[in-house]
């Protein structure tokens, strides 16, 4: 069963691209440039300090373990193409149904899968986002809280997460043609880059201080959010129908937007790092020392 309609043969056929890992870099819908260079940003920031993977690492028996761990975790990365995306390629083969008419959306049956996601796979990554919101801001609010209030403080914030991740359903619909992996990842450009920022220019820039690393991250987030917002205001649209969102503002591949995002930080961390005091050399070990631990 076909359901093309009047629908342009672009908005349906396969891209001529579609079996090249390297696509165009400006008319690609994964420019290779952003493949490369964007999605290593991206990389940075999740392996190197994300709370999900840095409490893990900070818990191993030993260095040899964290370095382990995380390779064994790389090659388990590959095995949501073979879990969730074959699977689904596979259903939508076998059971061409109108999403529309059954999952009440036109781009996927994006209300369904994520729900089940939220409820069935982030209970760890709440976990991780209760600790930090116990132990690093009620706790210093409540500096006599017992074990007991923390437990149920923490609990309670897990509740608000669920709730807040369901009400956002909408908006994944709207974003990235209701793609939810794209959404993960453009979200991840529009705000992790002057974390990673940060993250490399204090290991190999001796120069950099807090003054610096502080007015990146307080910059690069607002310019982020400015282009998240925007999104979400306008839609990503789809092919059938196209957002109005600006051009000079969307028109930017979000890879290509997280490039440029992390080099206005870096430039404005070292910036003001160098325009400021820098750290006495008491308080900084040697850079060497930690890229060939």
């Amino acid at each position: 069963m076909e359901l093309t309609g009047n629908i342009s043969e672009k908005c349906y056929q396969p891209r001529q691209d579609a079996f090249h890992l390297f696509r165009d870099p400006i008319n690609g819908d994964l420019p290779w440039p952003g493949l490369v260079f964007g999605l290593t940003i991206q990389a940075t920031w999740y392996w190197c300090t994300d709370q999900v993977i840095v409490q893990r690492c900070l818990s191993a028996k030993n260095l040899s373990h964290v370095k382990g761990g995380c390779i064994l975790c790389g090659y388990l990365k590959l095995l949501p193409m073979f879990l969730m995306v074959f699977p689904g390629m596979i259903s939508r083969i076998l059971y061409p149904v109108e999403c529309q008419r059954h999952c009440g959306a036109s781009v996927g049956c994006t209300n369904v899968a994520y729900p089940k996601l939220v409820l069935d796979l982030m209970p760890k990554v709440f976990n991780s986002a209760s600790t930090l919101f116990t132990m690093d801001i009620y706790a210093k609010i409540r500096h006599k809280a017992k074990e007991k209030e923390l437990m149920i403080a923490g609990r309670v914030f897990i509740l608000v997460l669920i709730g807040v991740s369901i009400a956002w359903i909408p908006v994944v619909q709207s974003a990235q043609s209701g793609q939810l992996f794209d959404y993960i990842q453009s979200i991840t450009s529009y705000l992790t880059p002057p974390v990673a920022a940060v993250f490399l220019l204090a290991i190999f820039c001796k120069r950099v201080n807090e003054t610096g690393a502080f007015y990146g991250l307080i910059i690069g987030l607002p310019i982020g959010l400015s282009r998240m917002i925007t999104e979400f205001a306008y839609g990503t649209g789809s092919c059938v129908n196209p957002s109005n969102c600006p051009d000079i503002i969307c028109g930017v591949h979000y890879l290509y937007f997280g490039m440029i995002l992390f080099l206005v930080s870096c430039i404005i961390i070292v910036g003001v790092s160098l325009m400021t005091k820098p750290i006495d050399d008491k308080h900084v070990r040697d850079n060497w020392e930690i890229r060939l631990a």
